[in-house]
């Protein structure tokens, strides 16, 4: 049995092969996410789905669950991570959605709207794409 601390409300959790990103979805608690799937080997690559653990950030998607973990999702201290986290990965994303594939119909757009910022500290040149 484990006792788990999940934004101040304590939890008993017999599943101890559970990560933290899928206790959160159990309990309700949606995390944003771009390359996590239940069916796929965890790759932990966006890191989107950071939350504080006890004093430290990590990736939620690639940490299981221990006895006595204290998780919090939503402080300063995790949107803040998120919002550098987007900016990093929107630093050679294409200004101009209409050339992308996904044509408007992108994650990486309704997360930065939600968990982003208006501003970026990027003033280098982006990347130019590949015409194949």
């Amino acid at each position: 049995m484990l006792n788990i601390k999940l934004n101040e409300i304590k939890y008993e959790e017999e599943n101890n092969n559970m990560t933290i990103f899928q206790f959160c979805f159990k309990k309700g608690i949606s995390l944003p996410c771009f390359c996590y799937h239940e069916k796929l080997s965890i790759a932990g690559n966006c890191r989107m789905c950071i939350v504080q653990i006890n004093q430290g950030i990590g990736v939620s998607c690639a940490l299981n669950l221990m006895d006595e973990m204290i998780v919090n999702t939503d402080n300063q201290r995790v949107r803040d991570s998120r919002e550098y986290v987007l900016e990093f990965l929107l630093s050679n994303h294409p200004l101009d959605c209409p050339i992308c594939d996904q044509g408007g119909e992108c994650d990486l757009q309704d997360l930065s709207l939600n968990y982003g910022t208006d501003r970026g500290r990027f003033y280098e040149k982006k990347k130019e794409r590949l015409q194949i």
